[in-house]
């Protein structure tokens, strides 16, 4: 019971940190963790891991999460796999905002984000396009933003066009670095300033 209860902490320290490279919330660490409030043939509804405002529904027969504000409106929803004593996020992941609109959508592999991720205004207009590569490291596989990147006005105009880098740092963490020719552009369009690195 104690490695249990250990192994879940483990997993909520490791998603609350990994929720800083990328916000969608997955609120559900297990049947045992998460109250359990109704269910149906193919539903189980819980409540949210941390979050008791919020509901998780799980279909367990699809493995697909949904996440829904208390006036029921869906605010993530994305595949999940089991690893053991853990779900994990995986494949197409989406977040919204209360207007129905997508937030943010992207690809998990065992929670790491991976490829390309967009990011929306509330109106549905691109903000930013960015690409997470995967990279393997003494602690298995990790990812950091890595490939082009493009951010945008809510007008839909250019803001910024460039490319990261994943660098290693001295504690052997992996972190983005702008790497190549940056352009930035002002909200006619204009070109302000190149900047290379």
């Amino acid at each position: 019971m104690t490695r249990l209860l250990l192994l879940i902490l483990l997993f909520a320290i490791a998603s609350r940190a990994h929720a800083q490279d990328n916000p969608i919330p997955f609120l559900y660490t297990s049947e045992d963790d998460n109250r359990l409030i109704k269910e149906n043939d193919s539903l189980k509804y819980y409540t949210a891991s941390g979050d008791s405002a919020n509901t998780v529904v799980i279909n367990e027969e699809a493995a697909w999460y949904k996440l829904l504000n208390k006036e029921h409106r869906l605010i993530a929803e994305g595949a999940y796999i089991a690893d053991g004593d853990k779900y994990l996020q995986e494949g197409r992941w989406v977040e919204k905002f209360d207007n129905g609109k997508v937030k943010l959508a992207g690809y998990y592999h065992k929670n790491i984000p991976i490829g390309t991720w967009e990011e929306y205004y509330s109106t549905g207009k691109i903000k930013t396009v960015s690409n997470y590569g995967a990279f393997i490291n003494r602690k298995g596989i990790v990812s950091c933003r890595s490939g082009s990147y493009q951010e945008y006005y809510q007008s839909g105009k250019l803001k910024v066009n460039g490319f990261y880098a994943a660098k290693v740092q001295q504690d052997n963490r992996l972190h983005a670095e702008k790497t190549g020719h940056w352009e930035y552009y002002d909200e006619n369009g204009e070109p302000e300033k190149n900047e290379d690195y």
